[in-house]
């Protein structure tokens, strides 16, 4: 089935582009990833420790506890009713923060450029982070995800976009395309289904940028807020872009968000 990431990640048909049912989940191919393609391992940048209210935090330390990762995100003024609202939910088993290993990559067909992801499909809603990652960085990819659980409008689009799914999928069966799927359709046949097609996409498209534009948002104030102070954090974030292709922004660009998740820019409306 289709599984829609949100994380921070892109839309995508199950491993490639073909049609078949949404789940609300995983960080939306979340980038802001720094990996390359390729590349299962970033270079190394240079130490950078931080001081925030009496608090030292090594960015660089890989294996963080949740507790260390809580700590720096709440740092951020803004951010403090995240962790609270987040820590509350993780009490009541209504949500789990689960380790991003290589086999849940794999089980779930993602690359190394997946930084985190979004899942509210499983039994319990998840967060999925590498703990592998540095916790200057995986701070900022939880919040985004962060923000996703948050998100109160994602199950009820998600619901939408089923019924868009689930109709796109009557009329391949009217059509016959269930039974024979490279079966040549009339004229009519082919205009419907590309209509279905549209509607389906452009449900999708809307819903997908306003989760991710909604997250990068927040994500952007928490990036801007954290690293407004006379220390190394800025240069150790750019170190990672300039070395490890990070892309990670106060302000992230319309372009970025439709290039990440494959959103036609043309299915956005404008006020």
């Amino acid at each position: 089935m289709k599984k829609i990431i949100l994380c921070s990640l892109f839309i995508f048909f199950n491993s490639s582009a073909q049609f078949s049912g949404p789940i609300f989940g995983g960080d939306f191919d979340h980038n802001p990833n720094y990996r390359r393609r390729l590349d299962p391992i970033s270079e190394p940048v240079s130490n950078c420790s931080i001081s925030r209210n009496g608090e030292n935090y090594n960015l660089n330390k890989k294996q963080y506890t949740l507790d260390e990762l809580f700590s720096l995100v709440s740092e951020v003024e803004s951010a403090r009713e995240i962790v609270s609202t987040i820590k509350e939910m993780i009490s009541h088993n209504r949500l789990k923060i689960v380790n991003l290993t290589s086999y849940i990559r794999q089980k779930r067909g993602l690359s190394h450029k997946t930084a985190a992801l979004y899942d509210f499909t499983t039994e319990v809603p998840t967060i999925f982070l590498s703990f592998n990652d540095e916790l200057g960085l995986a701070a900022h990819f939880f919040v985004h995800e962060a923000t996703h659980a948050l998100d109160e409008l994602i199950p009820q689009e998600y619901e939408v976009d089923m019924v868009y799914y689930r109709s796109f999928k009557e009329f391949q069966k009217l059509f016959g395309l269930d039974v024979e799927p490279m079966k040549e359709l009339s004229e009519y046949e082919s205009s419907i289904m590309n209509d279905v097609w549209k509607a389906k996409k452009s449900s999708q498209d809307r819903h997908a940028y306003r989760a991710e534009r909604y997250a990068f948002d927040v994500q952007g104030d928490f990036t801007e807020a954290i690293t407004d102070f006379d220390d190394c954090y800025v240069s150790y974030l750019n170190e990672h872009r300039k070395k490890n292709g990070l892309k990670l922004y106060s302000n992230t660009p319309d372009k970025h968000i439709f290039d990440s998740y494959r959103i036609d820019k043309l299915n956005i409306k404008r006020d």
